[in-house]
């Protein structure tokens, strides 16, 4: 039996504003710093060291179930969780937990990615998710679950958000798997948001809260054994929303600097970017409306 494979396409939004602007060696080099940071941030996550702890962990070993893929492409990321053929694994509730367990790992290591990107450069991601099959090697990707993710991201994204291509969430297992799995280890916040517009996407940010909301219980009890920890999380956790509201600021500031002298054909499509991040200024304030003590961090 295997788990169920996940697939991610995701754009980095600004990304040609930045890349036109690139003029000189020294520009060049920069940015590809940059980009490089990244990748290595998702190398880093999947360093033999993490694979040996997943391997004495009693109750989900991630590499024992699937092989770990990911590409860059120019302003693209792909990344794919492909699972393994388990003769061990029996139990079709198991298959999907486990299945659920891996995504909530993917946005995990997808954090650090979010946040290198927003803090050093301004850029925000878009992208889908899909569980149909695909294969990466090297710089290479292919299968339908790319194209699958990229439909998503392409057709149904439109704001800074990564969603969900409509057939994962067609599977009610895995859609129940993960709901409860949230109840169980994260006190109810799905990692699975629902918009206005019927799009569901994934929740970076309220994960990213929920790694330090004392209303959770094993949140609670990690803080009452290691408060010092906690404090360093709280921390970190406050640093990553000052910076995202001070990018969605600085974002929405230079787009309105941008209609100065516009025809009025430039300037509906200007509006129409200003729509993307104004939808995400409405996501991060919506985020931080039942945490009172990051509230100095909304956008006003």
């Amino acid at each position: 039996m295997k788990l169920v494979q996940w697939t991610l396409f995701v754009d980095m939004l600004g990304y040609r504003d930045i890349n036109g602007a690139i003029n000189s060696e020294a520009k060049a080099k920069e940015f590809i710093t940059f980009m490089e940071d990244n990748k290595g941030g998702l190398d880093f996550s999947n360093r033999p060291e993490v694979k040996e702890k997943y391997k004495k962990d009693k109750s989900f070993d991630l590499y024992m179930y699937y092989d770990v893929q990911h590409a860059f492409i120019s302003d693209s990321l792909i990344l794919t969780f492909s699972p393994k053929e388990v003769n061990s694994l029996k139990n079709n509730q198991l298959k999907y937990m486990h299945s659920a367990n891996a995504l909530f790992i993917i946005l995990m290591r997808l954090q650090a990615v979010i946040f290198n990107c927003f803090s050093q450069k301004g850029l925000f991601l878009r992208g889908g998710i899909s569980t149909k099959y695909c294969y990466i090697k090297d710089h290479f990707a292919v299968g339908e679950g790319l194209i699958s993710a990229y439909k998503a991201e392409s057709s149904l994204a439109i704001y800074p958000r990564i969603v969900f291509s409509p057939e994962v969430l067609e599977d009610k297992q895995l859609k129940e798997s993960i709901t409860k799995l949230s109840d169980i280890m994260y006190g109810g916040n799905n990692i699975i948001q629902l918009d206005s517009d019927g799009v569901h996407h994934l929740d970076y940010l309220g994960y990213n809260l929920s790694q330090v909301d004392l209303n959770i219980k094993m949140i609670s009890e990690s803080a009452q054994r290691n408060l010092s920890q906690y404090l360093f999380a709280l921390e970190q956790t406050k640093m990553f929303f000052d910076k995202h509201s001070k990018a969605i600021e600085n974002k929405l500031s230079e787009l309105e600097a941008r209609k100065v002298g516009l025809s009025a054909e430039k300037l509906s499509k200007l509006e129409k970017v200003i729509d993307k991040f104004i939808w995400l200024k409405n996501y991060h304030n919506s985020s931080l409306s039942k945490h009172d003590q990051f509230s100095e961090f909304v956008v006003k």
